[in-house]
């Protein structure tokens, strides 16, 4: 067994934005890299609205054409129809075809070296002497294998790597039901938001312009909300349509869904597998958006495998070098952005009504135009930390945390 040839070097499993960026860059370094993708065409089913930023785009490397529009700000709703007009003078996201996204990455990774295997699901694997064996099934009942030295989970929230080694997941996990929809006169650069904690328990409904009468719509619902889970985000969104006038003439043109994983995972690697993405939850717990997270998780994945390969050293020891790599760069933005998500969740559809009527006025807006960054929340967030509703929300929970550690040091102690 010692002497064994394996067939990749690498194998990743998933072949979206993620998936084939860790690809691209280790296969660029001379090593057989394999993308094993569930779907018979990358960049299908669509999961996300596009909404990017700049900066996400620029690290991608993936060309300009993709954008379909650029959002120069937002206009939040708030459960009384009170609007938030957040309107900026420069570019705060861009809105891309995400399934030609997908496909220039999928064809950068190709470029660089590595192979892509479509319609393979992994279902499973085994530890060999000196590698992994990577057991996938297709759509037509066949199964096949593959071995290889290190795997890296890229398949998404539900992820199989991560759930065969009984790695911890994601604390919450948002699902979404979104749609690409006709809106007739609807247009512009600004995305809008819906806060009701009715209609969208524990998240939120958008509207984003793509081009004039084109548009992105959906909605999102969380588990940690205490609602009537017969209510599915489909119905919800029907809901969100029915209440906001800003919808009226809407046609649904495709429909589609997804998971969001929210929270921080302590351990993302084990002996000769990492995990990047979703499947790492790098992802920003306020919106939800996982590529720019999960684009620097890939390059760090990436560096970390090809060091790893270049020491034969794929033990769980070596491989934390990852999960220390990525926290360092942006856990505590992720951390800090579940901080304010708990304070988040646990106001009434009244508290957030009085806080955004409390936003709106003019030093505020400029503060939130000034400092908004679609990457980096804590920013922002730092400074309405300082207004009086959310500092006190603030106060409020770190008492509630003091309290809840103190009661069960108590429950340890006796």
């Amino acid at each position: 067994m010692g002497d064994q040839v394996l067939d990749y070097d690498v194998i990743v499993t998933g072949g979206g934005p993620i998936g084939c960026s860790a690809a691209r860059d280790i296969a660029a370094q001379g090593y057989q890299v394999l993308i094993l993708e569930e779907h018979q065409k990358i960049g299908e089913p669509v999961q996300c609205s596009g909404l990017i930023s700049e900066r996400a785009l620029k690290i991608s490397r993936v060309s300009n054409k993709v954008v379909l529009n650029k959002l120069k700000g937002a206009v939040v709703h708030t459960p009384n129809k009170n609007i938030l007009n957040l309107k900026g003078d420069r570019v705060y996201g861009v809105v891309v075809d995400r399934g030609a996204f997908d496909r220039d990455l999928a064809a950068q990774a190709a470029g660089a070296g590595a192979k892509i295997c479509h319609g393979k699901r992994v279902v499973s694997f085994d530890y060999l002497t000196d590698g992994l064996k990577i057991n996938t099934t297709s759509g037509d009942g066949s199964n096949c294998s593959f071995t290889c030295k290190l795997l890296i989970g890229a398949d998404g929230f539900n992820s199989v790597a991560a759930r065969l080694l009984d790695l911890p997941p994601a604390q919450e996990k948002v699902t979404l039901f979104a749609a690409e929809v006709s809106l007739p006169g609807f247009g512009g650069h600004l995305a809008h938001i819906f806060l009701d904690h009715l209609l969208a328990p524990g998240w939120f409904g958008w509207l984003m312009p793509v081009r004039e009468n084109f548009a992105r719509a959906g909605i999102g619902r969380s588990p940690l909300m205490n609602r009537d889970w017969r209510e599915s985000p489909r119905l919800l969104f029907e809901k969100l349509i029915a209440k906001y006038p800003i919808f009226k003439g809407l046609e649904v043109l495709k429909t589609t869904g997804g998971i969001v994983p929210i929270g921080y995972l302590e351990r993302t690697y084990d002996t000769r597998v990492l995990l990047a993405g979703d499947a790492a939850a790098q992802v920003k717990p306020i919106s939800g958006g996982g590529l720019y997270l999960g684009l620097k998780g890939a390059s760090f994945c990436a560096a970390t495998a090809i060091e790893a390969l270049q020491k034969n050293d794929f033990s769980r020891a070596f491989l934390r070098t990852y999960q220390d790599a990525w926290d360092e760069d942006f856990g505590l933005e992720i951390r800090c952005g579940l901080k304010h998500r708990e304070i988040f969740l646990d106001m009434d559809n009244g508290e957030i009504e009085f806080l955004i009527g409390f936003l709106n006025k003019p030093y505020w807006r400029k503060i939130i135009l000034k400092y908004g960054d679609l990457d980096y929340h804590s920013r922002l967030a730092a400074k309405l930390s300082l207004a009086p509703p959310w500092a006190n929300r603030f106060l409020e929970n770190g008492l509630k945390v003091l309290l809840r550690g103190l009661a069960q040091a108590a429950e340890c102690r006796y």
